[in-house]
């Protein structure tokens, strides 16, 4: 027989998961409220700057006499601080419920210390209930306080050789439609898509999400020298969460007109002739990018791997091969002189999707 109150806390993971790709700069959160065996109220938290998950739950009571000696499941720990919204700690306290069991304590040192709080005032606290699955679930959160830089995700298309184009560039479709379809959900569940100036060159894409209930992602630009051209597709629609990744030294006057055009200008430091990650990492943090799916080109995701920044790989293989001279590899940065040097996924997973293999992995 399971445990009660893992099956509470899946139930609360659950609750979670609705908000997925919605929440930046805030964890995924949901909470379940039981008394007797019964579930009286549940919520999870829906948005920045939104009710907390244990307000939503608490909320949902009708009768709050009833919240008196319930147990409050929630997969991390309750905030212990006064920012965009009071701490929920203090709710959970001032609300009668006498037991608080907890997936994860939280990494985020303003926030934390609920699990503390609440048990210096009588409160019964047990944690790591489901933490491993309560991790997995915040894994873009955890890297964001943990190494201070937004999850990054590589999403390539290649031929079977490792090739994503063609002679002479042209790499359109290299993969299936079912693949392309898995592709346009992924940039709904992440917070933004990211390509090099390169691709927006060559490829003139929209970056935009077309299937049906997601959201629109942040589209982003890695263009030093702000080459991009004002006809680009990617100008078409929703020119407010276009993000153009440039340096302080680009052209002054096309900086003037793009912010003319409601672009948003994230300058960042350069270093060696290539962005420094530190400072891509800040900015992109600040613009509340939490998340990143890198779709190309070869260079850019060469400089990802190059500084170790990939957190999770997406790598679609169409059953095709051709001949690689004069084509663009997938990675476009100096081989390693031997294997020590290459970078490992692990986790891996391997399915079919439509007539393609997908390998899915984190570095």
């Amino acid at each position: 027989m399971k445990d009660v109150d893992e099956i509470f806390m899946k139930r609360a993971l659950s609750l979670a998961k609705r908000a997925v790709g919605r929440t930046c700069p805030n964890p995924l959160v949901g909470a379940v409220i039981v008394k007797n065996g019964v579930v009286i109220g549940e919520g999870y938290h829906k948005k920045a700057s939104m009710p907390h998950a244990e307000i939503e739950a608490m909320n949902s009571v009708a009768n709050k006499e009833d919240l008196k000696g319930a147990t409050m499941y929630v997969n991390l720990e309750p905030c212990n601080h006064f920012g965009r919204t009071p701490p929920c700690s203090l709710a959970i306290e001032r609300s009668g419920i006498r037991r608080v069991v907890i997936g994860m304590l939280d990494l985020n040192k303003e926030a934390a210390g609920g699990a503390s709080y609440l048990k210096s005032k009588g409160i019964e606290i047990k944690t790591g209930v489901l933490e491993d699955e309560s991790r997995k679930l915040n894994e873009i959160f955890i890297e964001n306080i943990a190494n201070k830089k937004p999850f990054f995700v590589m999403k390539a298309a290649m031929l079977l050789n490792g090739s994503i184009a063609v002679k002479g560039g042209v790499s359109k479709w290299i993969t299936s439609e079912k693949a392309l379809r898995f592709s346009h959900r992924l940039r709904g569940i992440y917070d933004a898509v990211g390509v090099g100036i390169n691709t927006i060159i060559m490829d003139d894409p929209l970056l935009t999400c077309r299937v049906g209930n997601y959201k629109q992602p942040k589209r982003i630009v890695f263009d030093m020298n702000l080459r991009i051209p004002i006809s680009s597709s990617i100008f078409g629609k929703y020119l407010n969460n276009v993000y153009i990744v440039t340096s302080e030294f680009s052209d002054g006057a096309k900086k003037r007109v793009l912010k003319a055009m409601n672009i948003n200008l994230i300058e960042c430091d350069v270093k060696n002739g290539e962005f420094e990650p530190e400072s891509l990492c800040r900015n992109l943090l600040e613009k509340d990018v939490c998340s990143c799916v890198i779709e190309g080109g070869s260079r850019t995701h060469g400089y990802f791997i190059k500084h170790n920044l990939y957190n999770k790989a997406y790598l679609f293989y169409a059953p095709k091969i051709s001949g690689s001279y004069g084509a663009f590899n997938v990675v476009g940065s100096d081989a390693p002189v031997n294997l020590s040097g290459v970078s490992r996924l692990r986790n891996i997973d391997c399915k079919m999707v439509g007539e393609d293999i997908l390998v899915e992995g984190y570095f």
